[in-house]
């Protein structure tokens, strides 16, 4: 039935402010798998982003200049709002709370839907936003506990695309890695959240044939390079900077970690999954909901450096549990598919 309700003559506006991360990722996978069922689509964002192009493969884009000025504001809102009028689209998908100000008044004629990848942290500039659409659980949970509706509260996770069978990993030589080393990767903003840090305090307890690769930037990247020098590692923590496209690393790697405090989904363990990479994983909210500890990954307490080094150890030393892991993974994306996940977005947008 889904199927059919994107068939229709469907059309969809979306506000996006983003600049470059897993979430501008999943808006474009999103975007593209909904235009590969018929949805036509027009996108608001901001000028000069690094997936300008991309999107606009299957989408029209809109660039705009995102005014903070309270009366400028308003005029912004109002062209937005005129132009997806006279894009014939019945409802606008604004991604993350920024992006809230700018939808257009909900009414007979618009829906309208706000996407959050991340917790709530008030409804102050939601006054436009019909339903809430989280994409796991505690989320959801989360933005019904603050006071927003139950029944305008929606559950819908991310997915990830198969990767293509020509699609061939990077070489290890070019990123000073030996080759029989076991490689670590993680991704993600260097931020204190996302504590790289106990990655790299993991590996000054673990054995010299054990490497970290770590993708991203920000700002604790310079504190990060000097604590694997203090450390003594810095020969085996390659600070490798942001690749929009990480899949080539992840094929190279051997275990994919997620060390967060606080990580509402965690699109890194999905593409670790998808990779056919055995996870490890502190026990933040989302890797807490996508791993069954022991199956489909090992989890450990968020901030314990001695629990990440066990979780690594126990599977570096034991090759059966990384090739079981590593094997499970395939199926662990694929519970998430694209094809499902675009059903319900389409069955949630274009409901009667």
């Amino acid at each position: 039935m889904a199927t059919d309700v994107a068939q229709r003559s469907t059309k969809l506006a979306h506000i996006h402010l983003g600049v470059d991360g897993g979430a501008e990722k999943f808006f474009v996978r999103l975007s593209r798998a909904l235009a590969k069922r018929g949805v036509e689509q027009i996108a608001f964002i901001r000028h000069d982003r690094p997936w300008r192009d991309e999107l606009a493969e299957h989408c029209t884009v809109r660039e705009l200049k995102f005014s903070r000025s309270h009366l400028k504001r308003h005029f912004v809102r109002w062209g937005i709002a005129r132009e997806i009028k006279n894009f014939g689209a019945k409802a606008t998908l604004g991604w993350m709370s920024p992006a809230s100000k700018w939808l257009p008044k909900p009414g007979p004629d618009m829906r309208t839907f706000l996407r959050l990848g991340d917790f709530p942290d008030g409804f102050h500039t939601y006054g436009n936003v019909e339903h809430l659409i989280g994409n796991t659980p505690e989320i959801v949970r989360q933005a019904v506990e603050a006071g927003w509706p139950a029944d305008r509260a929606h559950m819908i996770s991310n997915f990830v695309d198969p990767l293509p069978d020509s699609l061939q990993p990077v070489c290890r030589a070019e990123f000073d890695t030996p080759k029989d080393a076991t490689v670590l990767i993680a991704l993600g903003r260097f931020v204190e959240r996302k504590r790289f840090d106990l990655i790299i305090k993991a590996l000054a307890q673990l054995p010299e044939t054990i490497h970290a690769w770590l993708i991203g930037d920000g700002d604790l990247l310079e504190e990060m390079q000097r604590l694997a020098r203090d450390l003594g590692v810095e020969n085996r923590t390659h600070f490798l900077g942001w690749h929009r496209d990480p899949s080539p690393f992840l094929l190279a790697a051997d275990i994919l970690v997620c060390p967060s405090d606080d990580e509402p989904l965690g699109n890194v363990v999905l593409e670790g999954w998808n990779a056919g990479l055995p996870v490890v994983a502190t026990a933040s909210q989302g890797p807490s909901w996508l791993i069954e500890h022991g199956k489909t990954g090992l989890l450990s307490e968020c901030g314990d450096v001695d629990g990440l080094v066990g979780s690594i150890k126990m599977i570096v030393s034991d090759r059966t549990q990384m090739s079981r892991l590593g094997t499970s993974s395939g199926g662990n994306a694929s519970r998430v598919g694209r094809d499902e996940i675009c059903a319900e977005y389409s069955a949630l947008l274009y409901s009667a």
